[in-house]
This record gives structure tokens, C-alpha cells and sequence, in this order.
């Protein structure tokens, strides 16, 4: 399952400097499957792939730190005891699991960076880009063959271009369905009361239908809200800077960052999105739903996951961009019974690929050990299952149709681990399906998902934004000014979105798509 998504960063103030110049959409959910499925297209990996032969002379036990954001406070302890339990014998590598709340992830990597504390292997959500301009990445090109080759096997060379860079490898995305499209996540128990018209929600093939959609939508807010008005219809499901997210415009290739961007039918021309009809008329979505109070009065500033106020009964839904299996994941992350309908046909860029993933920071002393420790969360189900879903017996218990669920007594609220993360770590082509019962087919679809879906004509282009990163520093505080406002709905885009992209061109946003558009040229003289 692709959940969430959920989930923008706050950036690293020392390591970045006020830039924010995240990969991708930082939220994405897909179904999981248990291990041994068939007809997977990572089935064949095996999990002894040649790193086994480059320790078997290894005396000592190399020890490392392993980062990861997590989406609430949980004692990571007893998981780094029982990975421990698993990895050293095999690998002669130790761990220890940093794990830090998603709100302050960013900033905490940029200060254990700067402090000189020990960061081995780290995760990341929308901060390829931003942490490979600022080296804070380690190239893995002389690790991946010796001990990442069951990576490299998995993922593949094709989406291993996504987080590379003039044919280096500095990343490894997270193995899941890529197909990601934006969705509306709804409460069941109002779709049923009200007869919400949800069948009438397609898949749009252009921007057009698209909008019909939100036509669709406004209508049912409106009847959620004269029946319910203790609830609001909807909560940011980002933050820093906060936003709706239904206002990501489809059919872009955001080129790395959104400062910058490929217009479905104009492919090879850099354009600033902020200033496109796209996205002027989904402002005004926002602003027209805002005024009508169908959107949290604090939007733009509230730090507490979209999941949480519908935990809490406070919202209804939200959107969200992901994939397969995402009303699951969500029903089990908050106890509250929902459904999630995609809104538009799925389009694959770069940043889909790259907005979450696994490197190697550019301070570890053990680099070769950290590979093997990320190699293992690719190929080694026992490792990818312990991160998604906790201990087996404690956290989750396998059923008899191979599915998971929790164990007698234990249930959403009470479980010690909880963390509902298996579109995250490394492989989730690895990992069970949460849920008796499920449909076990649904990695099945997310592969056909992947071959089938539209993909951006420039599949691993990445541009180096070094010679900009003073514009694109003014152009972050530009964004966080003015983003959550228009995007939440408090602020009118008549008047503030001529601001909006005024300062964003006195900030240099002009230099940037002129530096991108060089690039990409370029770029694509050396692959086509």
C-alpha cells in the first residue's frame, strides 16, 4: 500500500540553508503482499546476492546508524534487538535505528550531519534533490556491484536512474508501485448515510476532466456539511509548507523540484507551473471551498497528520497521491473505516520514482556496511517485514490465508509499533498484506500499474541545481510565504497569486528554469 504520502519535511536549516528543493511527491501508498507470492517481478532475488562472499572474511562486527523517519513515536529498541538478531550473523553488521518523527526528520539529518555525529544509512521523503545539491549524499558507484547487487536487481537499472546523477548512483529509491495518481480519501460511514455519488468519479484523461471531478466533489462537501457540521470536509495531508495537495496540477513532470516544469503536450520546454492556467483554477477550488468552510480553519499552519483528525473525528478525508490499497492502509493506521477513489490516470515521472528511498550519508566511515545493511532491505524479507509491520507474534500475527493482522488483544490503539509503513522500507514487493481477507493479487496490479501507466519522455533526468542555490534559497521562502495560503484556501488567488509569482521572479525563479532548461537540453543530446 502507498499511504500517505501524508508527508512533507521540514528542511535541514543548517545543511540547506533555507532551501527546500524536495524529489517527488512525498507521499505515496501501495498494497503489500507476503513473501512468496507469485508472479512478482522481483521474485526471482535471491537473498544471499553476492555480498555474503565479501564478508565471510570479516572478524570484527562493523557497527552503524541507520535514519529513518517514522510516522509516529514508537520505542524503536526491541525492532533494532530483533533486526540485530537477524542481520549480524549473515552481514557482520550491527545497527542502530534512529528513529525520528517526520516533522523534524530533515532538519535533525542536517544537524547530525553538521554535529559530526555517526549517520550511517538514512531514508528520505522528497529530499533527494535537496540533499544531493548540498553533498550530503555519498556516491555508492564502488559499493553497489560488491555488496548492493541484490538492490541493483531489484530496482533495476531504469528507476535506479532516477536517483543518479551524470551516471552515478547516489540513492536508492524505494521498490513499490510507481503508478501514483492523486485520490480523495472519504469516510465510509458518510458515503453510505449521505449516498455520496462516488461511482460517478473517473479517471481523468486530461486536465477537463479533472476539474469535473472537483465539480463532483464540491457538491459532496456541501451535503457533508449541511448534515454534518461538526466535521470538516478536509485537512492538509502535507505540511511545511502546508498544503491540500489536490492542487498538484496532473500530466507535469515537476523536473526534481516543481521550480520548473514539463506541461503535458510541451515537452520541451521549461515552465514556471505557478504561472499556468492549471493551476490558477485550482486555487480557486481551494479559495471557493475555504469560504464555504468545508476546509480546517487552521490548515496553513497545523503540524498534526491528516490521519490523526480522522483518528479523531474531526475531518471526513483528504486527497492523497498514491496507489493500490490505500483505503486499507489508512482504515488500519486510524480504526476508522474509509475509501479512497482515484481522480486522474496515472503518469510516471522522475520524481515518482525519487520521492522516497535510502542513501548512504556523505560523513559515514562505513559506507560498505551500510550497503550491505541496505541491500538486505531489498532482498531479505525477513528485514523489510520487521520495519513495516514490527515483530511477528507481538505486532502482527500471520493468518491462514498468509495475510497479516494484529494478534488477539491488540488493535490500532494499543499496539507498541504500529508504524503502517510498508510503502516505505526498501522492497515492499517483500513485505505481507496487512489485512485478513485482502486481495492478494494487489502487487499483481501494481506491476501492471508500472507497465502500463503513461511516463514522462525524460525518465531519469535530474538537474544539478549548485549554480542556482542562492535563487532557489529565496524562491523556498517565497514558496513557504505564499503556498499554504493559496493552497489551503485562506488566501484569494486573485489578488495573491500575481504576488505570488511576482516575488517568486524577483527571486530568481526565471535563473532557475533558464539553468533547467540548458540542462535538460543537454541532457537529452547524450540520450536520445
Amino acid at each position: 500500500m502507498k499511504s500517505r504520502k501524508v508527508m512533507a519535511i521540514l528542511c535541514a536549516a543548517l545543511m540547506v540553508a533555507g532551501m527546500v528543493v524536495g524529489c517527488g511527491e512525498n507521499s505515496k501508498e501501495s498494497g503489500s503482499r507476503q513473501p512468496d507470492e507469485p508472479d512478482i517481478a522481483n521474485e526471482a532475488i535471491a537473498n544471499d546476492s553476492g555480498e555474503d562472499k565479501a564478508v565471510q572474511n570479516q572478524s570484527e562486527v562493523e557497527e552503524i546508524v541507520f535514519a529513518t523517519p517514522i510516522s509516529k513515536t514508537v520505542d524503536m529498541k526491541p525492532i533494532e534487538d530483533e533486526m540485530n538478531r537477524i542481520i549480524e550473523p549473515k552481514i557482520n553488521v550491527r545497527v542502530h535505528i534512529e528513529g525520528i518523527s517526520m516533522a523534524n526528520y530533515t532538519n535533525q539529518i542536517g544537524l547530525m550531519q553538521s554535529g559530526g555525529e555517526q549517520l550511517d544509512a538514512m531514508g528520505f521523503l522528497g529530499t533527494y534533490s535537496e540533499w544531493l545539491a548540498n553533498n550530503q549524499l555519498m556516491c555508492l558507484d564502488e559499493y553497489m556491484d560488491t555488496y548492493g547487487a541484490g538492490i541493483r536487481e531489484a530496482v533495476g537499472d531504469e528507476f535506479l536512474l532516477a536517483t543518479s546523477n551524470n551516471g552515478s548512483v547516489y540513492a536508492i529509491p524505494t521498490y513499490n508501485g510507481y503508478a501514483m495518481v492523486m485520490n480523495i480519501v472519504l469516510r465510509k460511514d458518510l458515503i453510505e448515510e449521505l449516498n455520496l455519488p462516488v461511482e460517478q468519479l473517473k479517471l481523468a484523461k486530461n486536465f477537463d476532466e479533472y476539474c469535473e471531478n472537483l465539480d463532483l466533489l464540491t457538491e459532496m462537501f456541501a451535503a457533508i456539511k449541511a448534515a454534518h457540521p461538526e466535521y470538516v470536509c478536509l485537512v492538509p495531508s502535507e505540511t511545511v509548507p502546508n498544503s491540500l495537495k489536490f492542487t498538484t496540477v496532473p500530466f507535469v513532470d515537476r523536473l526534481n523540484d516543481g521550480n520548473g516544469v514539463l506541461m503535458i503536450g510541451e515537452e520541451d520546454t521549461v515552465s514556471n507551473l505557478y504561472e499556468s492556467e492549471e493551476y490558477a483554477r485550482l486555487l480557486d477550488y481551494a479559495y471557493e471551498w475555504n469560504q464555504a468552510g468545508y476546509i480546517l480553519e487552521d490548515a496553513t499552519t497545523t503540524q498534526e497528520s491528516a490521519n490523526t483528525y480522522i483518528q479523531n473525528g474531526r475531518s471526513t478525508g483528504y486527497f492523497i497521491v498514491g496507489e493500490e490499497g490505500q483505503a486499507e492502509q489508512i482504515t488500519t493506521a486510524t480504526g476508522v473505516e474509509v475509501e479512497a477513489y482515484k481522480l486522474v490516470q496515472p503518469f510516471i515521472t522522475t520524481n515518482t520514482v525519487c520521492g522516497m528511498g535510502f542513501a548512504v550519508s556523505a560523513t559515514s566511515e562505513h559506507p560498505e556496511a551500510a550497503v550491505k545493511f541496505l541491500n538486505e532491505m531489498y532482498t531479505n524479507p525477513d528485514v523489510v517485514n520487521l520495519l513495516a509491520w514490527g515483530i511477528e507474534g507481538t505486532h502482527y500475527e500471520v493468518k491462514s490465508d498468509g495475510t497479516i493482522d494484529f494478534p488477539k488483544g491488540v488493535d490500532a490503539n494499543t499496539t507498541t509499533y504500529g508504524l503502517n509503513m510498508d510503502w516505505y522500507f526498501g522492497n515492499q514487493f517483500l513485505t505481507y498484506i496487512w489485512g485478513e481477507g485482502r486481495d492478494t493479487t494487489i502487487y499483481e496490479r501494481l506491476n501492471a500499474n508500472n507497465k502500463n501507466a503513461q511516463k514522462t519522455p525524460v525518465m531519469g533526468f535530474s538537474y544539478d541545481s549548485t549554480r542556482v542555490s542562492t535563487q532557489l534559497a529565496g524562491i523556498s521562502n517565497v514558496i513557504n510565504e505564499y503556498r499554504p495560503g493559496l493552497e489551503c484556501g485562506s488566501l484569494d488567488p486573485k489578488t495573491e497569486l500575481p504576488k505570488f509569482i511576482e516575488a517568486l521572479n524577483a527571486a530568481g525563479m526565471q535563473e532557475v528554469i533558464e539553468e533547467k532548461q540548458a540542462q535538460l537540453d543537454t541532457w537529452k543530446e547524450a540520450n536520445r
